[in-house]
This record gives C-alpha cells, structure tokens and sequence, in this order.
C-alpha cells in the first residue's frame, strides 16, 4: 500500500516543478518536500490528490490509478487528508462541530454524527491542545489556534495519508514541535504516511523520515533526510550559502549573509 508517482512532469507556465518524478510515499513515513518559494512544492502536493488533472493517470493510490477514484470521491477522502496552506471559516460554529467537519467522508446522506466520531474529534482536541476550547466560537480564535483546529479536524478525519501544506503556519516554536512531534508518532505507531511541505530544514531534518528536494528547472532529488539535507544540497536548494552546526544530539543548518 502506498501512494506511488511514476514518470511525472509537472509544469504551471514557465514553472517547471518536477521531470520524470518516481517516487513511492509508504505507510508509516513522515515525508519532507522542501524547495523555495514558487518551485510548486503545494501544487506537487495537490496533484497528488487531483483526480482532474491529466495526470491522475501517472499516480496510483493504493495500486488503484488516482484517475479511478473520479467516481469514488468518497473513498478517496477517506484514504485522503489535505491540510491547506490556508483556511479560513465561513461560518460561526464551535470548535469542536468545526472538528467533526472531518467527518463528514465517514457519513451517509443526512447521518448525524454518533458517539464514536464525537469522541474522535475530542481525542484530536486533546492532541493539538483545544479541548479546553471545544464551546467556544470558532471566530474568536487566534490564528495558532485555528491552525491547530485545521490540523485536529484533519486527525478526525484520519485518512491513511496525510498531505500537510506548511502545517507549522501561524505556530509559535513550542506549538510546531509539539505538532510535528505528534504527528511523526501517528505516522509511525498507526501506519499512516504523512507528506509535508515544509519551509524550515531544521524541523524536516528532526522529524521527517523522507525528503524530497525540489531544485527547480524540473530538477529533484529524494531519499532518506540524512541523505538529502546537506551544506550542499540546501545551498543548491536555496541559492545561499549554509553551514552546519553540530552538538552532543543534533546538527542544525543556519544560512549565511548574502
């Protein structure tokens, strides 16, 4: 089981994001996709997904072609979670019904939720720290806030792959590592793969199994994270300079003046 990508190329305009990419993502691996701004890391991801686009043919999901699930989009969100960039709630409602949007692929037409999917949405309350807040209005949260009830009412959803774009948005430190934390531990206790897009190499090279760098020019490389996040290939990456510093535990990558 696994989300397979074979012999894709990717291009928005001039914008060349990937050429020939293979790569298999796995249950229970936290993958990283980092590159800079504009490479088309989030529209890699939403391709992923994308049974429109004319390469839904090249992507299999579960060794069915994401093409086939065009009539089975129920399925397809139940196997799949996108977490956006960016979101924004239309409508007044609590924090913990706002949860249990995640839901909604689980239901028939017309089901109420049960106890079971109440309970979902209240363990992932509790995950990402908001279950002191499940009454309150969703319009008087702070931006962290609604960016952990993005992320709770994708852990009630609880799809088998997880595709994460910039998760850490609007997150203060401690919130990120305790977000990546929880989510590696999912990823690796309960067999589900994550898929990140993430803009720090520091918090991919600490939690994410995987990495997928993205050079632009339809250039990439992937493989295992000490592999990949290296002095040289961010510099490649980023077009800057970096160097590595090391301690008893960890080694971190600062970029240097320009």
């Amino acid at each position: 089981m696994s989300i397979d990508v074979r012999h894709l190329s990717l291009a928005i305009g001039e914008t060349h994001i990937c050429s020939d990419l293979n790569i298999s993502f796995k249950p229970g691996e936290f993958w990283g996709i980092l590159g800079v701004n504009g490479v088309g890391k989030s529209t890699l991801l939403h391709t992923l997904i994308d049974i429109d686009a004319g390469h839904a043919t090249q992507i299999s999901i579960d060794n069915v072609l994401l093409s086939k699930y065009k009539n089975q989009r129920k399925k397809l969100a139940i196997k799949t979670g996108l977490l956006l960039q960016e979101y924004e709630y239309n409508f007044p409602c609590s924090v913990l019904e706002a949860a249990l949007i995640g839901r909604h692929p689980h239901l028939s037409n017309w089901q109420w939720e049960s106890d079971i999917d109440i309970n979902l949405a209240s363990q992932a309350l509790a995950q990402t720290n908001l279950m002191h807040l499940k009454d309150r209005n969703i319009i008087s949260l702070s931006g962290g806030e609604k960016r952990r009830l993005n992320i709770a009412t994708l852990l009630t959803q609880n799809p088998d792959y997880y595709l994460l774009d910039e998760p850490t948005n609007h997150l203060d430190l401690k919130a990120q590592i305790q977000i990546l934390k929880m989510l590696k531990h999912i990823f690796s206790s309960t067999q589900k793969a994550g898929i990140m897009v993430l803009h720090d190499p520091n918090l991919a090279y600490q939690y994410c199994d995987n990495i997928l760098l993205l050079f632009g020019n339809g250039k990439w490389a992937s493989g295992k994270t000490r592999e990949m996040i290296t002095v040289e290939n961010l510099s490649h990456v980023y077009d800057c300079e970096f160097e590595a510093i090391h301690n008893n535990h960890n080694q971190y990558f600062i970029p240097l003046h320009i």
